[in-house]
């Protein structure tokens, strides 16, 4: 009888473990991302503050810009590179918010509105930009392919699959390059907004 209910137990857990691989890819929400931390055993010369086990200190995984809600990090990852001035890398001034995943990983939408491009960009590799309203703008880049369907015109909500990170363009492991734009100009996606 022991070796029954154990036998009952490991099929019931099985299943249990099944159903959560079998989840379908779905929307996210922004309790999916409540933390954010700077990745380990890299030196990140334009890091935000953090605290001692190098999360992100008081990081809202929201931000309010012009009315928009958006996401700060739209990636379950960790920070590889802040937004700002940096040593070595591509360039002197880094215009947005690297965030290294390893391996591909589902990016969503940074908030509700239509995407204006899908396609390769110099140096960004494939890439989507987001158009949200009022002049407020989201920039994918690095990215490894497209979700099913995304193109030009479409209307995606906010935490809705887009595409999954990659090493496209100038990049030298698998990231997703995450920019905040407004009336054209990039700002730090860890600090915009209220």
């Amino acid at each position: 009888m022991r070796g029954l209910a154990r036998l009952a137990a490991a099929a019931a857990l099985s299943a249990l473990a099944a159903a959560c691989a079998s989840t379908p890819r779905g929307a996210t929400s922004p309790g999916d991302y409540a933390s954010l931390s700077l990745c380990r055993g890299v030196v990140i010369s334009n890091a935000p503050a953090m605290d001692r086990s190098r999360r992100i200190v008081n990081f809202d995984p929201e931000a309010r810009v012009r009315g928009t809600r958006l996401l700060r990090a739209p990636v379950k990852s960790c920070v590889s590179s802040g937004f700002g001035p940096r040593r070595g890398g591509a360039g002197s001034f880094h215009h947005g918010l690297d965030l290294y995943t390893g391996r591909p990983a589902l990016v969503a939408a940074g908030g509700d509105g239509v995407i204006e491009s899908v396609g390769s960009l110099r140096g960004y590799g494939r890439t989507v930009l987001i158009s949200h309203g009022g002049g407020v703008k989201t920039r994918y880049a690095h990215l490894s392919g497209y979700e099913r369907g995304v193109k030009a015109g479409m209307r995606v909500r906010l935490g809705q699959p887009i595409g999954r990170t990659g090493d496209t363009g100038n990049a030298t492991a698998v990231h997703l390059h995450y920019e905040v734009i407004v009336d054209g100009r990039r700002h730090n996606p860890l600090t915009i907004g209220n």
